[in-house]
């Protein structure tokens, strides 16, 4: 016996009709990085020319299409907040995992996730001196948290230079 085409088609409307929603990757990537993290790292802190290590705990919360970052980080040299917002549109992003450029604001950003991993670049301008900074972020996730990759622009070389890494677990 052969089922009616009509059956079928009303079948396959009724499979849809119960198929999850359409996935977001990039709302799926920022919600996996919500939650409280421990970070250990070394980065080049403002005014040194050699990276230190840092450790780092931060709070990240999911809302309205946006990763808020807040949190602090320490090294030998002290302790400073830190903080960011990572939106997205679609699968474009925009802003800042971690900005500890105190004194400077965002003028451009532009990210997208590239083979599992969220790339952002940003320009920032420092208030007081009018200096232009591009910084490259990359976030990778693995295992049970994440690594964030820090790089600025050099302009002597035209290329971008590691500037710290931090790795993040659950608290």
């Amino acid at each position: 016996m052969k089922t009616p085409a009509s059956a079928i088609i009303a079948l396959a409307i009724l499979a849809g009709a119960n198929a999850p929603a359409h996935a977001d990757p990039a709302a799926d990537f920022l919600k996996g990085l919500e939650g409280s993290w421990r970070g250990r790292g070394s980065a080049i802190l403002p005014g040194r020319e050699k990276a230190e290590r840092i450790t780092c705990q931060v709070t990240n919360d999911y809302e309205s299409g946006a990763l808020v970052v807040k949190g602090e980080c320490a090294s030998t040299q002290g302790k400073s907040a830190v903080s960011g917002k990572l939106s997205h549109a679609g699968e474009k992003f925009t802003g800042s995992f971690i900005n500890a450029l105190q004194g400077a604001r965002m003028t451009k950003s532009a990210g997208s996730l590239s083979g599992g991993n969220l790339v952002v670049s940003s320009s920032f301008v420092d208030n007081g001196t009018g200096n232009l900074t591009r910084t490259r972020q990359v976030i990778r996730k693995g295992g049970s948290g994440f690594k964030a990759d820090f790089f600025i622009y050099d302009n002597a070389s035209g290329s971008f230079k590691p500037s710290g890494s931090i790795t993040f677990s659950a608290k």
